[in-house]
């Protein structure tokens, strides 16, 4: 088990995991992870994704909305 899924309560919003872990926290596979959840750039091959949108999409919200709703 990644050390990112035992200590996830801890980890600040800004922290980036990979998506195989973002995928066991959310019960999803990382193929819709990756269509899904809001990507951040790591290098050229390594992507992973914010705890704080791992933790909207948890309560369920919406990562992927910005700014005031309509």
């Amino acid at each position: 088990m990644h050390p990112a899924v035992k200590e996830f309560d801890s980890l600040p919003d800004d922290a980036v995991v990979p998506r195989y872990v973002t995928a066991a926290l959310l019960h999803i596979s990382e193929r819709t992870v990756r269509r899904c959840v809001p990507t951040v750039q790591l290098s050229a091959r390594r992507r992973g994704n914010r705890v704080g949108d791992i933790r909207a999409i948890a309560r369920g919200d919406n990562p992927a909305d910005e700014g005031p709703a309509a």
